[in-house]
């Protein structure tokens, strides 16, 4: 039975799948992952408001970030979803550039922020 090719290549295939489910789900490898068309979004719009101004985009401002961690928690940040947002209360009249700011999911542990397809957002102020 062992000098048949075909069943030495099923054992083969049989012992990798086994020997890659124990490492993916006992060892939980370091890995790195995008997490495209996170949309930025405004905060602090209500201050602008109080000086009877608002802020205006030409068109909506959509980043993507590279983020780094277990396996397992690396999954948890893409199903929960990665925001992005801008703050604008202390912005002036006109055109602005600002920061873009990245947050992860509360409860996440272990996950970090590696690179982000675009640091700044321009924004008008009217």
């Amino acid at each position: 039975m062992l000098n048949n090719k075909k069943v030495l290549m099923l054992i083969s295939l049989l012992v990798a799948i086994a020997l890659w489910m124990f490492v993916m789900g006992n060892v939980d490898p370091q890995v790195s992952a995008r997490v495209t068309d996170v949309t930025v979004e405004m905060q602090g719009t209500d201050v602008l408001a109080d000086k009877e101004l608002s802020a205006t985009v030409n068109k909506p401002k959509v980043v993507t970030v590279t983020i780094e961690g277990k396996r397992s928690q690396v999954k948890k940040v893409k199903d929960k979803g990665v925001k992005a947002y801008i703050d604008v209360s202390n912005c002036d009249y006109g055109k602005n550039e600002t920061e873009i700011h990245v947050k992860l999911p509360d409860g996440v542990k272990g996950v970090t922020l590696e690179d982000i397809s675009s640091e700044t957002a321009i924004f008008t102020v009217k």
